[in-house]
C-alpha cells in the first residue's frame, strides 16, 4: 500500500512541474491583462480615451530582440497591474491611464535577452515632472537605446520644421562658443526695438522637446560554444546607475 502512495506522489509531482513552470505564470499574466483597469497597449499613439488624461509611450531601438515591460501601479496601499509591454525593435506602444490617488507610482519589471530588471519607475505622481506625462503635455516617452532608457517629454511637433531640443540649448548655451573677433572688434550698435504687434500677428514659437537620461539598462556579454550555446557571461560595462534592480528569471516570473 505504501509503495502505491509512494508511485501515485512521484506522478503527481511529475505532473505538477510544468504547471508550475508554465500554467502558473501564464495564468497570472492573463488575469492581469483582462483587468479592467488594464487597455491594451496601442501601436503608436492616437488620442486618450474618456477619463484617461495621462499617457506612456515605450519604444526600443535595440534590435537584438523583444523588450518586454510588465508594469503595475502602486496607491494607497494598494497595487494593481497596469500594463504588459512587447516592445519590437522600432515600433512604439502607448498605454493611457488616470491616477487613482496621490502618490500613484506606475513601476515594471524589465526585460530584454535573458536580461531582467525591477522596479523601473515609469511614474511618480510625486516627481516634478509628472505633469509632462499629461496628454495636453504630449504625454512621457521611454527611449531604450543602446544600453540607456530616456524620457522624451513635450509635445510631437507637427508640420514644419523640426522642434528644438531643449537638451541642445542647455549644452550649448549662448556664449559657449566664443568667436575669434571677439576682443578685436567693437561691439555692433543695439538694433531698434520692433514696433508693437498684436498677439495674433507673432509667430508661433518652436515646440521644445527635452530628453533626458533616466540610467542604464544591464546587458550581457557570453561566450558561446558551437556559436550557439553561451557559457561564460558577464555584465557589459556601463557608465550610470542601472533604472532598477538587478533579477534573475525566477524572481521575473513568480515576484509580482
Amino acid at each position: 500500500m505504501d509503495e502505491k502512495k509512494k508511485d501515485l506522489l512521484r506522478k503527481l509531482t511529475i505532473i505538477s512541474i510544468p504547471f508550475v513552470f508554465v500554467a502558473i505564470p501564464s495564468v497570472v499574466i492573463i488575469v492581469g491583462m483582462l483587468s479592467p483597469h488594464a487597455a491594451g497597449p496601442q501601436e503608436g499613439s492616437g488620442p486618450a480615451p474618456p477619463g484617461q488624461n495621462h499617457s506612456l509611450s515605450m519604444l526600443s531601438t535595440m534590435t537584438g530582440g523583444q523588450m518586454i515591460l510588465s508594469c503595475r501601479a502602486a496607491f494607497s496601499g494598494n497595487w494593481e497591474y497596469f500594463h504588459y509591454f512587447i516592445l519590437d525593435p522600432y515600433k512604439p506602444q502607448q498605454a493611457f491611464f488616470q491616477p487613482q490617488a496621490d502618490p500613484y507610482v506606475i513601476f515594471c519589471k524589465w526585460g530584454y535577452m535573458g536580461n531582467f530588471l525591477q522596479d523601473v519607475v515609469v511614474f511618480n505622481s510625486c516627481a516634478t515632472w509628472a505633469s509632462e506625462c499629461r496628454v495636453d503635455n504630449g504625454g512621457c516617452r521611454y527611449l531604450f537605446q543602446d544600453g540607456h532608457m530616456f524620457l522624451v517629454t513635450g509635445k510631437h511637433g507637427g508640420g514644419g520644421p523640426a522642434p528644438k531640443a531643449k537638451v541642445a540649448a542647455e549644452t550649448l548655451g549662448p556664449g559657449a562658443a566664443p568667436g575669434p573677433w571677439q576682443g578685436q572688434a567693437p561691439a555692433p550698435a543695439p538694433a531698434a526695438p520692433p514696433p508693437d504687434l498684436p498677439l495674433d500677428a507673432l509667430p508661433a514659437l518652436p515646440q521644445v522637446r527635452e530628453k533626458k537620461l533616466v540610467g542604464d539598462v544591464v546587458l550581457r556579454e557570453c561566450q558561446h560554444v558551437l556559436g550557439l550555446f553561451p557559457t561564460m557571461c558577464r555584465k557589459k560595462p556601463h557608465r550610470h546607475e542601472y533604472v532598477g534592480k538587478i533579477i534573475g528569471r525566477w524572481r521575473w516570473w513568480f515576484n509580482y
